[in-house]
């Protein structure tokens, strides 16, 4: 082949790798387009004092807003206050416990609200909310004595993770002519929302070539956890009453991941899985595509979903002083 050809056909492969497609080489892994880890997310965590007396107020203010690409309906989200001598229903006296003033009732706190995410089409701002506890400080601490009191945060919500791209399935004879011609094959691409749990889709070959008999190609998805949460199977979480029991050898990092039918292929189910188990943070589910073979040429559209519930969670300190 004519070298400056040659050339062209790597720089247009090389190219189309870049923007989504796989590049052609074995020892270089493309992901699919991803936007970044994020999801339900708390932007702040604090307390409005460092230090109080003992029978003083403190408010404790979480920040919550959708980072992601997916919404959260009102009732798939909680936002809980653990932490160091909290009274769960912070109703309750006791000596050496906080316990809640004015509205507070409840260390557990919906959002009351869709929490929608960013919408680039008409460019309106991703959903937040503010929830505020507000606290009395502890009365048995001594009087010249100081203990540091430690503030969890936590927010639970459900979440979606949607991968959609072409896969483009060539007949040999389609592609011996491109080949003559000097032309490059148009690459596969994948695009994916942006949550804590990422989804890489890759296609194996790089190039669907097929013909009769000879019609098959492996398909692979990669689940990640990139949010720097724990996730757990959607579902397993009551938000409402709440019950927040996460059982660890059966929900616990557990994904539901789901392929959409793609006309003209079979065996593309056999990558969805309702209990995918993310070990060490990653699994990755395999499967061999059988396809029509096509006249000439086609590009097939193909959608990945994983749904999940997450938690993440911040931290703060106070230091009580008796008085």
């Amino acid at each position: 082949m004519n070298k400056g050809i040659l050339l062209a056909i790597l720089s247009t492969i090389i190219v189309a790798g870049c923007v989504g497609g796989e590049l052609p080489f074995p020892w270089i892994q493309a992901p699919t387009a991803y936007l970044g880890a994020n999801g339900l997310v708390i932007t702040e965590f604090s307390i409005d004092n460092t230090e109080v007396y003992s029978n003083k107020s403190a408010k404790i203010t979480m920040t919550v807003a959708n980072k992601g690409g997916a919404s959260v309906p009102d009732g798939s989200a909680l936002a809980v206050l653990q932490g160091s001598a909290i009274m769960e229903d912070l109703v309750t006296p006791g000596n050496l416990y906080w316990t809640g003033r004015s509205t507070t009732d409840s260390i557990y706190l919906e959002m009351d609200k869709d929490m929608n995410p960013y919408d680039p089409v008409r460019d309106v701002p991703a959903d937040e909310k503010i929830l505020n506890w507000y606290l009395t400080s502890p009365i048995g601490i001594d009087i010249g004595t100081s203990r540091n009191d430690v503030f969890i945060g936590r927010l639970y919500y459900d979440y979606s993770t949607t991968a959609t791209g072409n896969v483009w399935v060539y007949s040999e004879t389609e592609a011996s002519a491109a080949q003559a011609a000097g032309r490059g094959l148009n690459q596969n691409s994948f695009s994916s929302t942006s949550g804590p749990i990422a989804l890489y889709v890759t296609v194996k070959p790089t190039n669907v070539i097929v013909s009769t008999g000879d019609n098959e190609f492996t398909m692979q998805i990669k689940v990640s956890n990139v949010g720097g949460g724990t996730a757990y199977c959607q579902g397993c979480v009551d938000y409402t009453t709440p019950d927040l029991e996460i059982l660890a050898d059966s929900e616990l990092n557990i994904v539901d991941v789901a392929v959409t039918d793609v006309p003209g292929w079979t065996g593309e189910d056999a990558c969805s899985d309702s209990a995918v188990e993310l070990v060490k943070g990653e699994a990755v589910l395999t499967c061999d595509v059988t396809v029509s073979v096509p006249d000439t040429f086609r590009s097939d559209q193909v959608k990945v979903t994983a749904d999940y519930g997450y938690w993440v969670e911040r931290t703060a300190s106070i230091t009580v002083s008796g008085k």
